[in-house]
Parts: C-alpha cells; sequence; structure tokens
C-alpha cells in the first residue's frame, strides 16, 4: 500500500508503478512502506494536483500523456524536472480561464 500522498498522484495522474518508482527513484519496497519523506516532491505535487484535478477532472491523466515523445508533462517527471512540469500545469490551468 502506498503512502496516501504518493497514492494520490499516482491516481490523479494515472502512473504505472515503474513510472512512478522512476519519477520518485524509488524501490518498490520503500514506496509500498511509504519510505517517502526523503522525497519532498510527492508531497508538492499531491497538492499541485489535486488542486489541478478538481479543475480538469480525468482530464489531468490524459494532459500528462498528450503531446510528442519527449515533449509530454510525463516526460518532465521521468527527467526529474518537476520545476518545468510545475510551470507546463500551471500553463494549461491558465488555459482553463
Amino acid at each position: 500500500m502506498l503512502s496516501a500522498p504518493l497514492r494520490g498522484v499516482v491516481e490523479r495522474l494515472a502512473l504505472s508503478d515503474e513510472e512512478t518508482l522512476a519519477i520518485f527513484e524509488l524501490d518498490a519496497l520503500a514506496a509500498i512502506a511509504g519510505e517517502v519523506e526523503h522525497r519532498p516532491e510527492v508531497e508538492i505535487l499531491d497538492v499541485l494536483t489535486a488542486e489541478a484535478a478538481e479543475r480538469l477532472g480525468e482530464g489531468l491523466a490524459r494532459w500528462v500523456r498528450a503531446g510528442p515523445p519527449a515533449a509530454r508533462p510525463l516526460d518532465l517527471l521521468l527527467s526529474g524536472d518537476f520545476g518545468a512540469f510545475e510551470d507546463a500545469l500551471g500553463a494549461r490551468l491558465a488555459e482553463l480561464e
């Protein structure tokens, strides 16, 4: 069972197990045990994606995988560029205004 913040991010973004482990540089046992406190990105992404999910609903998971290979928001996460992901998410939400 994943920790609550990590589980929230995984569910909202529809991440696979492999994607989750790669993004947060975790091994499977650490993820299951909820040992993610050394990754502050988990808490930050939990808050960001919760807010975005309120506005985008299931479209959030589709948006994460949208775009050409190597230019998708998911690719930003996989490369560890959390700041760029936050910027891209902010831009997507701004489009809705």
